[in-house]
């Protein structure tokens, strides 16, 4: 049975191989300053950064430091080697955007605004994507319908269509279609960085899942801020 040192060793030589082949081309670097290259490309480097940082520095002590018996003379704690292999199972198994897939439930351009109402209610969701031509041209929020009541005076949303409502809307296309090999890390990264774009100051109401994130493509999984908001690096 391997010691908690030689645990932590493997993992961390693991990582640090890693480092090398896929951002050094194979090359010996110093450990900080590839991981530094990783992190700037990497979300998951990028969330683990300083303990990595941490773990370099513990690599070097267990290393560098005189043995025992052959031995070294500290152990690292058990937390700390169940940390490093998480991270490295992590770094091999990122999670998917395929964890967020699951029945969509959408309209039509020229839907009634009525049946998203229905929906809405029924599914107790606020997000409905809205096609067009085979397209995802929207995605319906009840934002949308809030600004859009307020400039009504009478109100039939049976006969009233969804178009009407988006066409008249504060803002429109705050959304975006993804892959669904795309990594959960990258795609909070995608919503995270919407907050600067157009329109300013408002995070993206979902980020749609297909299969190569394309508009003509069947919606396979949505993903709204509260469903990534732990995936959300600082």
């Amino acid at each position: 049975m391997q010691n908690n040192s030689d645990r932590f060793l493997n993992v961390f030589n693991a990582i640090e191989r890693h480092l090398q082949l896929k951002y050094n081309n194979g090359a010996f670097a110093p450990f900080r300053s590839i991981l530094k290259t990783a992190a700037a490309k990497d979300m998951i480097f990028r969330r683990y950064q300083e303990d990595l940082f941490v773990f370099g520095d513990l690599r070097n002590v267990l290393v560098h430091s005189d043995r025992f018996g052959g031995r070294t003379i500290a152990e690292p704690l058990d937390e700390i080697v169940e940390e490093i292999e998480s991270i490295w199972h992590l770094i091999q198994n990122p999670d998917r955007v395929t964890i967020f897939e699951r029945e969509i439930h959408y309209c039509y351009w020229e839907d009634k605004l009525e049946k998203a109402l229905q929906l809405m209610k029924k599914y107790k969701i606020l997000q409905v994507p809205v096609i067009e031509n085979g397209l995802i041209k929207e995605v319906l929020t009840g934002n949308h319908i809030a600004f859009w009541l307020a400039g009504q005076d009478l109100v039939t949303i049976s006969e009233t269509k969804i178009s009407q409502v988006l066409l008249q809307a504060e803002y429109r296309n705050n959304f975006t279609i993804i892959p669904r090999n795309l990594s959960v890390y990258e795609a909070a990264e995608i919503s995270k960085n919407s907050f600067k774009q157009e329109p300013k100051n408002r995070y993206y109401d979902a980020l749609i899942i297909t299969k190569n994130g394309r508009a003509h493509e069947k919606m396979t999984g949505i993903i709204v801020m509260k469903d990534i908001a732990g995936y959300i690096l600082d």
